[in-house]
C-alpha cells in the first residue's frame, strides 16, 4: 500500500483493515489509521473492532434489506392500485353493453319486437337474467373498490328499517325456489328508525338475507332487533348448515367462501358479507357471526338510532327501485326437449342457463337431447335405463363434482361406449389433466363455441362409432375363425381313405379370410377340395361355409360331371351373393379321386404341385374353371384335367396366403421356395412334408403379421 496516494500524504503510523462479515458474506472494509503512534492497534483493541466490525455489517445488510422491503412494498402497493383500477375501470365498461342487453331483451319480453312463443320467452328470460348476474358482479366489483379507497360517502337519514327489512324479505321469495322454508319479520312496529344510507342499508340486508337462504334447505330464516345502548342490534338468524367456527373470520374477507372446493354446494363470489362489513363499519356499527356445524347461522350488526322520525314522504314503491337486483333473477326453468335425433345426448349442469345455451344449440343439430340438474339426476337417469350416445358434463356442481361423476361412469362405461366432453370455467392445465385421468373424452372452456362444441361432438360420436365398428368387425373375425375350424376335416376323415396320406393346415389371418380345404367320401366317391374366398371378415366365411355345404350336397346327390358340379355351385353361391349385397367370389379347386391313384381336376384356383421322383410338376388350373359367385353362369369356363399319381407320388395344394408371405423386408415368399421345400422333403410322410413347408414359411416370415390364411393340403399315394 506504499504505492497509496491517501498512505503517501497522510503518512499513518498505524494502520488496520479488517472485513465486515456477515454469515461469512463480504459487507464491506473496515479501515482506521492512527498518526500518533506505532502498534496502537493491540490484540485487545482488535478483538473490540472485530466485535464492532461484526455488528457494523449486520446493520449494513439490514439497512439493504430495510431498502429492498420498502421499494417492494411500494411495488406491491402499485400493483394491487393498478389492479383495483383495472377492475373498477373493467367493471365501469361493462356496465354500458350489459345496460344494452337487459334493456333490449327486455323490451323484447314486454312485446317491442311483437309476440313471442312460450320458448322465446323462456329463452329472453334466461338472457336477462344472466345479465343481471353480470350486473351484481360488477356492482360489487365497483362497491369493492371505492370502500377499498373510502370514496363511498353515505347519504345518510332517518330510515324505517322494519319497513325496509319487509322490503328485501319480498323480494327474497323468489329465490326459495320451491324450498321448504319461512322468511319471517319479527321487527316490532314501534321499532325506533335508524341513522344511515337507505340504499346501502338494503344492499346490507339484501347480502345477509340471501346468503341466509342460500344455505338454508328449510326451516326459517327469521329478522329480529333490540335497541341497546343507543343502537339498534339486528339479528338475522337461519336454520341453515352452519359455519365451522375456524371460518367465523374469514367469511368477511374479500372473495372469501367456507367452501371453495370443486364439488361446493352453493355459488357466489365471496364479496357479498365482506361489501357488507365494511358498510355496517362506515355506518358506525359492527358485525359478528355465531354458528354451529348443522345448527343453523346468526348474524348480527348494529346501526345508530336516528334521533329524527322518519320523512312521511317516504314510499315503499320509490324504496324498491332504488335496489339493485342483485340475486333476484327471474328463474326460467330449462326448456324439456323430447329425445330425438340420431344421437342422444345427456347435458349436466346445474346452471339452468348453461343447461339452456348447449341445448338451444343441439337442438339445431338433430341430436336427441336429455337434461340433468346436477351429478344425482344424472346416476339416476343413468339407472333408469337411459343409456346417451354423449355426455356433455360441467364440472363445478353441487355435492357431486363432474369429476365425480366422470370417475363413476368409467366403472360402467368405456370411453368408447359413453364419450364425456366436460364443459367447464375452469380452464387451467391442471383441470384439464384431472379431467382425462378421470376418464373424460374431451375438455372445452366456456363460454362455449358453437362450432368447436359441435365439432368436438361430431368427432368423438364418430370415435365411437368407429370404435364400435371395429368391436362389431373383432366378434365377427372371430366367429369367422370358429366357422373355418368348423368346416376343416377332422384327423379320422384325412385317414379314412387307406391308399392315399393325407395332411392338412390352416391358420387364418389377423384379419380372417375365407380359406378352406375338405376331404369328403359318399356313395363309393372320394372328393378333395381347397378354396379361398376373396376379402375376410365373416362374410368370407359364410361364403366359404355356403360352397362346403353345396359341395357336400352335390356329392350325396350322385353328381359326378365336374361342368354340371361347378356350375350347380356357381349359381347357388351367386344368387345368395346377390341377395347379401356383397362383393365376394371363391376360387375352388375339386379333385375326385379314385382307387390305383387316378385324380380328376376340375376348378380354378393356385397350381397344383406334384413330385415324382423327385421331379417337380406344376399344373396351372387358370383354364379349369372360373371364380365361384362372379358370374352368374361359367359352364363355358370348366373343364377338367386328369392325373394318375404312382406310389410315392406327392401332391400339394396350397392358398397364395404361402406363396405371397412376406419377411420383415416386405420380401415373398414364392412358388419356387415353396417348391424346393417340398422337393427336398418328397420322401417323407405327408404330415412330415406338410410341416416342413409350415416350418419354413414360419422362419421365413418371422414376427411379420400374416395377412392372408395359410392353407394347405398334402397328398402322398400310398
Amino acid at each position: 500500500m506504499s504505492g497509496n496516494c491517501c498512505i503517501v500524504t497522510n503518512q499513518p503510523k498505524s494502520l488496520l483493515c479488517t472485513p465486515l462479515l456477515n454469515q461469512g458474506q463480504l459487507s464491506g472494509l473496515l479501515y482506521l489509521e492512527n498518526n500518533l503512534t506505532t502498534g496502537a492497534f493491540t490484540s485487545d483493541r482488535l478483538q473490540i473492532l472485530q466485535l464492532l466490525s461484526s455488528q457494523v455489517a449486520i446493520s449494513i445488510d439490514n439497512a439493504k434489506l430495510y431498502t429492498e422491503m420498502a421499494e417492494l412494498n411500494e411495488e406491491l402497493k402499485e400493483m394491487d392500485r393498478l389492479k383495483d383500477d383495472f377492475l373498477a375501470n373493467t367493471s365501469h365498461e361493462l356496465r354500458t353493453p350489459l345496460n344494452g342487453i337487459i334493456g333490449i331483451t327486455q323490451s323484447l319480453l314486454d312485446g317491442a319486437g311483437g309476440p313471442l312463443t312460450d320458448e322465446q320467452i323462456a329463452n329472453l328470460s334466461m338472457v336477462v337474467s344472466s345479465g343481471k348476474r353480470l350486473d351484481t358482479l360488477v356492482n360489487y366489483i365497483l362497491d369493492f373498490s371505492k370502500l377499498k379507497k373510502h370514496e363511498i360517502a353515505l347519504q345518510t337519514k332517518p330510515v324505517d328499517f322494519r319497513q325496509l327489512t319487509q322490503i328485501v324479505l319480498t323480494l327474497s321469495e323468489p329465490l326459495l325456489g320451491g324450498k321448504g322454508l319461512e322468511l319471517k319479520n319479527e321487527l316490532p312496529d314501534d321499532l325506533p328508525a335508524v341513522y344511515g344510507d337507505e340504499n346501502r342499508l338494503l344492499q346490507v340486508m339484501h347480502n345477509i338475507v340471501g346468503n341466509a337462504i342460500k344455505f338454508t334447505a328449510q326451516g326459517s330464516v327469521t329478522v329480529s332487533a333490540a335497541v341497546i345502548e343507543h343502537q339498534l342490534e339486528v339479528i338475522i338468524a337461519d336454520t341453515g348448515i352452519g359455519i365451522p367456527e375456524e371460518k367465523f373470520d374469514d367469511i368477511f374477507k374479500s372473495f372469501e367462501q367456507v367452501d371453495a372446493s370443486t364439488a361446493r354446494d352453493y355459488g357466489g363470489t365471496g364479496l357479498g358479507l365482506s361489501i357488507s362489513k365494511k358498510l355496517v363499519e362506515l355506518h358506525g356499527g359492527t358485525i359478528r357471526v355465531s354458528s354451529k356445524l348443522g345448527n343453523g347461522s346468526q348474524f348480527t350488526f348494529t346501526l345508530p338510532i336516528s334521533r329524527q322520525a322518519v320523512a312521511p314522504s317516504q314510499e315503499i314503491v320509490e324504496v324498491v327501485s332504488k335496489m339493485r337486483d342483485d340475486e333476484t333473477e327471474r328463474l326460467v326453468a330449462p326448456i324439456p326437449r323430447a329425445v330425438l335425433g340420431e344421437h342422444t345426448i345427456l347435458v349436466v349442469d346445474d346452471d339452468p342457463v348453461n343447461l339452456q345455451v348447449v341445448t338451444n344449440i343441439l337442438s339445431l343439430e338433430n341430436y336427441g337431447i336429455q337434461q340433468a340438474l346436477g351429478g344425482a339426476e344424472t346416476f339416476s337417469l343413468i339407472e333408469q335405463g337411459l343409456k346417451p350416445d354423449m355426455l356433455l358434463l360441467d364440472i363445478m356442481m353441487p355435492k357431486i363434482s363432474g369429476y365425480e361423476v366422470c370417475e363413476k361412469l368409467r366403472t360402467q362405461y368405456s370411453a368408447t361406449e359413453m364419450p364425456i366432453i366436460l364443459l367447464t370455467a375452469k380452464n387451467q392445465v391442471s383441470n384439464l389433466v384431472e379431467g382425462l385421468n378421470v376418464g373424460a373424452n374431451d375438455y372445452i372452456t366456456k363460454p362455449v363455441s358453437k362450432n368447436e362444441l359441435l365439432a368436438r361432438i361430431k368427432t368423438h360420436l364418430n370415435l365411437s362409432r368407429l370404435r364400435t365398428e371395429n368391436i362389431r368387425l373383432s366378434t365377427e373375425l372371430d366367429i369367422a375363425r370358429k366357422l373355418q375350424k368348423m368346416l376343416l376335416p377332422k384327423s379320422q376323415e384325412l385317414s379314412q381313405i387307406s391308399s392315399l396320406e393325407i395332411a392338412g393346415f390352416m391358420e387364418p389371418a389377423k384379419e380372417v379370410g375365407g380359406d378352406y380345404y375338405d376331404v369328403l367320401v359318399s356313395n363309393g366317391q372320394i372328393k378333395l377340395g381347397i378354396g379361398d374366398a376373396t376379402g375376410h371378415g365373416l362374410e368370407s366365411g359364410i361364403l366359404a361355409l355356403m360352397v362346403q355345404t353345396a359341395v357336400r350336397t352335390l356329392l350325396e346327390n350322385g353328381e359326378t360331371d365336374p361342368v354340371k358340379f361347378l356350375s350347380t355351385i356357381n349359381r347357388t353361391i351367386y344368387d345368395n351373393v346377390q341377395r347379401m349385397k356383397v362383393d365376394k367370389n371363391l376360387s375352388l379347386l375339386l379333385l375326385d379321386y379314385q382307387e390305383e391313384g387316378k385324380l380328376r381336376l376340375s376348378g380354378q384356383h393356385e397350381e397344383v404341385i406334384i413330385v415324382r421322383q423327385g421331379e417337380i410338376e406344376r399344373i396351372d388350373t387358370m383354364d379349369l374353371g372360373f371364380p365361384i359367385g362372379l358370374e352368374e353362369d361359367i359352364s363355358d369356363f370348366i373343364t377338367e384335367t386328369r392325373i394318375t399319381l404312382n406310389s410315392g407320388d406327392v401332391v400339394v395344394l396350397y392358398s397364395d396366403g404361402i406363396t405371397e408371405a412376406e419377411n420383415m423386408a416386405g420380401e415373398l415368399y414364392e412358388m419356387e421356395r415353396l417348391c424346393e421345400v417340398i422337393k427336398q422333403n418328397c420322401q417323407r410322410s405327408a404330415e412330415e412334408i406338410k410341416q416342413a413347408i409350415i416350418d419354413n414359411v414360419r422362419q421365413y416370415i418371422g414376427l411379420q403379421t400374416i395377412y392372408d390364411d395359410i392353407t394347405l393340403l398334402v397328398l402322398k399315394q400310398k
